[in-house]
Order: structure tokens, then C-alpha cells, then sequence
């Protein structure tokens, strides 16, 4: 494989996807936490999983929630959703949450309804479908972040950069799917097929 997973015709593919799949769990946010909601548009990038682990010795937070949900089918890994701690302590001031464990409960549930509805999008964009195991939840200091199992498993990781943004409280969110080679393999061949359709 080349030193760039995708060609920049395969991530502009990709991220027309990525933008028809926000636009619907845009949707399904909103609805969920009863308020307009709004994702910007994303920032797609596809790298190295050890790539990625570098990038977070730039963070300034000392620690993020990191939350993950499995999912399995022709295109497999783990959807993981990242937000800091100024972020989560938004979420909880826009829930009215008075305690650790709601947020918990909270973050979990923002985690199931985004990733399950990107990923559900983004396999119906490429003609597939995708089940899902429970998602977990926990809290990681970056100088443990190298330990996280999720990034041990995987060696390629689509990284998604959005803004979820109300009137008055802003979340910023990561979001990686991380897979291994088979799946990125898999995902070029969908996105050159959707390529040739479009010529």
C-alpha cells in the first residue's frame, strides 16, 4: 500500500459520503437532545493508527472521555468518539446533569446515536450494512492513551474533526473509525466503484 492510504480522489469520494452521513445523524441529534443542533462539516483525514497516537502528544487536555462502539460486516471495526473535558461539561450544563454518573449515561448515549447513525449512513452509501455491538465508556489520561485497546487492535484509523454546536454551548468531538487493512482494502475498492459510476 502506498504511503497514502486513499488517492485524493478516493477521500473526495469519501468525504461527500462522510457529509451525506453527518447530514442525517444531524438530524438524529437534534431530535435526541431536544434542541437545534448543528455538526459542521467534517474534517476528514485517513492515517496510521500510530500516526494518529503521535498527534495526540499535541493535546493540551490532560485527559478526554473516550467512548467506542464495535461494528461488523463487510466493513468492520470500531467507531470511537473523543471529547475533552470542557466539552463533556457542556453536554452536561445543556442536560441539566448534576452527576458523573449521568454524564457517563449521557456520553454513552450521544456515542450510540452518532456513531450507530454515521456508520449506519455510510454503509448505505456504499451499499452495505453494519450491526453493532454495546458501546463502553471510560475516561483516559493522554499519557495512557498508547494503552487503549482499541488502537492496538487497529492499524488504520479514518479521523472525523466536527463541532457539534448549539445556541448557546459548543462540543468538540472527534470521531475515529478504526479498521484494520482488509476493511481500508474493502473501502478503497467501494469508493473506485462509486467513482466509475460518476463518469
Amino acid at each position: 500500500m502506498s504511503t497514502d492510504i486513499l488517492s485524493e480522489d478516493e477521500k473526495d469520494v469519501l468525504q461527500e459520503l462522510m457529509n451525506i452521513a453527518y447530514g442525517s445523524a444531524t438530524a438524529v441529534i437534534a431530535q435526541m437532545l431536544d434542541a437545534f443542533a448543528s455538526l459542521s462539516i467534517p474534517n476528514i483525514q485517513v492515517m496510521q493508527v500510530a500516526t494518529l497516537l503521535k498527534t495526540f502528544q499535541e493535546l493540551k487536555s490532560t485527559s478526554y472521555f473516550f467512548a467506542s462502539q464495535a461494528f461488523h460486516g463487510e466493513f468492520d471495526g470500531e467507531s470511537a468518539f473523543f471529547i475533552n473535558e470542557e466539552s463533556a461539561k457542556n453536554l452536561a450544563l445543556h442536560l441539566e446533569l448534576e452527576n458523573r454518573s449521568d454524564l457517563d449515561d449521557a456520553i454513552l448515549e450521544l456515542t450510540n446515536v452518532l456513531t450507530s447513525s454515521l456508520t449506519s449512513r455510510l454503509a448505505q452509501e456504499m451499499q452495505t450494512e453494519v450491526g453493532f455491538s454495546l458501546p463502553n465508556i471510560s475516561k483516559v489520561p493522554l499519557n495512557k492513551i498508547n494503552d487503549v485497546a482499541s488502537f492496538q487492535i487497529y492499524s488504520k484509523v479514518i479521523v472525523i474533526d466536527t463541532d457539534l454546536n448549539f445556541k448557546d454551548q459548543k462540543i468538540n468531538g472527534k470521531i475515529f473509525i478504526l479498521t484494520k487493512d482488509e476493511s481500508i482494502q474493502w473501502l478503497k475498492t467501494k469508493l473506485n466503484i462509486i467513482l466509475e459510476e460518476l463518469i
